[in-house]
């Protein structure tokens, strides 16, 4: 059974390139797929995958600064 999330949250990435890597890995290393796209402005995207690799991912970007 997968999970599906939506998000998006507005907020300052003074360099959201630098961001990518880490994000990448982990949802890669968590079977969890789908788009997320970063700017300068936040974050907008909709993943799916596992309930725990996506609890992963959000709490990572909860992290983030901003």
């Amino acid at each position: 059974m997968y999970t599906i999330a939506a998000l998006y949250q507005f907020t300052r990435f003074p360099d959201p390139a630098a961001i990518k890597p880490a994000l990448l890995d982990l949802c890669v290393a968590q079977d969890v797929r789908g788009s997320l796209l970063l700017a300068n402005e936040g974050i907008n995207g909709t993943i799916a995958g596992p309930r725990a690799g996506i609890d992963a991912v959000l709490a990572h970007i909860k992290t983030l600064p901003g």
